[in-house]
């Protein structure tokens, strides 16, 4: 049975938005034991807006917390729920987020 990771901080590794109601961010998540886990955290209204601004009727692209508001504590609770679904699952499979856009990247033409 995987043990739960324990989350000790949650780093913003971009500016926060000035309204965390839309908004996107880049964050780290520390754990307990040393570990951390990178990856994007935005809100739905945010994704909405780009898709609008590009004149887009979707998007896709690596994975990213969905947060109603992107402040410490929506994040607190989101990255939480995050490490209790699935022993710690979901951190690891987000932090795999740099390995997939380099791989994406590459084969773009």
């Amino acid at each position: 049975m995987p043990v739960t990771p324990r989350i000790r901080f949650i780093e913003f590794l971009s500016p926060a938005p000035e309204n965390p109601d839309s908004g996107s961010a880049e964050i780290r998540v520390h754990l307990e034991d040393g570990g951390s886990s990178c990856f994007g955290a935005l809100t739905p209204s945010h994704v909405g807006h780009r898709m609008n601004e590009a004149g887009q009727d979707f998007t896709y692209g690596a994975p990213a917390l969905f947060v109603k508001r992107l402040d410490q504590e929506g994040l607190g609770r989101a990255v939480e729920a995050m490490a209790s679904d699935m022993g710690g699952f979901w951190l690891r499979y987000y932090n795999s987020r740099p390995a997939l856009m380099k791989k994406a990247k590459g084969g773009r033409k």
